[in-house]
């Protein structure tokens, strides 16, 4: 019986400092990674992370992505970071902020580039890049393979989800976090054509981001003989097309395509997305996390997204929560005045742009409680809505 109470006690005193452990690691990689926040101080408590770079192999040869880690041998765990589609550059200051915060915060954090990505276009190739890298980072003896897992933004997160479900390494993703993911090629090409969003079973207008713009009309057009897609690439950058783009030159699929890169009422977009060519029927598919879902073993899935965010509609992401509704291990996350990730876009006074940076640290707490239970030997799953 005193046993048996001592070790109650002792698995409470675990569970309690682990989650402290999780709170306090949680706060580091906030302060760190949002540039308005005050975190010099952190420098002073954090030892500044090791910076190497990790070769991997992929669908077009070796690469090789910036793995931040702890200075302490560790081992740590492991994240994967999917970067997207990022407009200014790999040199922005904010992507070694990213790699130096969750590196602080005790991960080991590799970042990932898709050359695809680089090129404004999306690729299937990239799912199983991804989780090529992943597989070699888990390898890093600096990492902990029974405690990593994938984190990606925008159309990164889309791909993360997809990458989870990849066999070689399904079995050893403890966590995928998906920041303003989209859910499925088909719904995101109406959501673009239309500019529409859907909202509560009705579809309202939707101001879509020039980078969307950009990224779906070169993906639209990746299978086409290159003369003809940059030709449809010229014409279509503006939304408002000229009827050139649907010139009698075009063969038969790069009609098909051109439809579908001017502007469309909601219900044309989808009868045109249906007399695509099935080659390009398949490429759609393969890029729609939504198809994913039920080979994702990770037993924590972390969904966000901000209501008004125009690159990727908050549809994409209420789809996808909808579509794991009654699993286990699922959070799901909006944000009021984040656009996009920068809280600081829509001009929020102090107190909303407090509150919304506390409900973030409250999204990541799982992440890091994840890791940390696992650490002290209290791998349970995690739970939530």
């Amino acid at each position: 019986m005193l046993l048996s109470f001592a070790a109650r006690l002792r698995e409470r005193w675990r569970t309690r400092l682990a989650g402290a452990r999780a709170a306090a690691r949680t706060a580091v990689c906030l302060l760190k990674v949002m540039p308005m926040l005050p975190s010099r101080p952190l420098n002073w408590v954090t030892p500044r992370p090791v910076v190497e770079r990790l070769r991997y192999p992929t669908s077009h040869g070796p690469a090789e992505g910036e793995l931040y880690r702890p200075v302490t041998p560790g081992p740590h765990p492991g994240v994967l970071v999917c970067l997207g589609v990022v407009p200014f550059g790999v040199d922005h200051p904010q992507v070694p902020r990213l790699g130096e915060a969750l590196a602080r915060s005790g991960f080991a954090a590799l970042l990932y580039w898709s050359p695809a990505m680089r090129e404004y276009r999306l690729a299937p190739e990239d799912i199983g890049d991804i989780a090529s890298a992943y597989d070699h980072l888990l390898r890093h003896p600096a990492v902990d393979p029974a405690r990593g897992g994938l984190l990606g933004t925008c159309v990164g997160g889309a791909f993360a989800l997809m990458a989870a479900a990849d066999p070689r390494i399904r079995d050893r993703v403890a966590f995928v976090s998906a920041y303003a993911a989209y859910a499925s090629m088909w719904t995101l090409t109406r959501d673009i054509t239309s500019a529409t969003r859907m909202v509560g079973g009705v579809r309202e207008p939707w101001t879509v981001d020039p980078l969307t713009r950009q990224v779906y009309v070169h993906s639209m057009t990746a299978l086409l003989a290159p003369a003809e897609a940059a030709h449809l690439r010229t014409a279509f950058a503006d939304p408002a097309a000229p009827d050139g783009g649907h010139s009698r030159d075009l063969s038969g699929d790069g009609q098909a395509v051109a439809h579908l890169l001017g502007r469309l009422p909601a219900s044309d977009a989808d009868a045109a997305m249906q007399r695509l060519p099935e080659a390009m029927r398949r490429h759609l598919d393969a890029m729609s996390p939504r198809r994913y879902l039920a080979d994702i073993h990770a037993p924590l899935i972390v969904l966000l997204h901000d209501r008004e965010d125009g690159v990727i509609p908050v549809s994409e992401s209420r789809s996808l929560r909808a579509a794991l509704a009654g699993r286990a291990g699922v959070f799901y996350t909006e944000f009021t005045v984040f656009r996009h990730l920068d809280p600081t876009k829509g001009k929020p006074s102090p107190i909303a742009l407090a509150g919304e940076l506390v409900k973030f640290a409250r999204a990541l707490y799982p992440l890091f409680r994840c890791v940390n239970g696992a650490a002290s030997g209290q791998r349970s799953a995690v739970s939530g809505a």
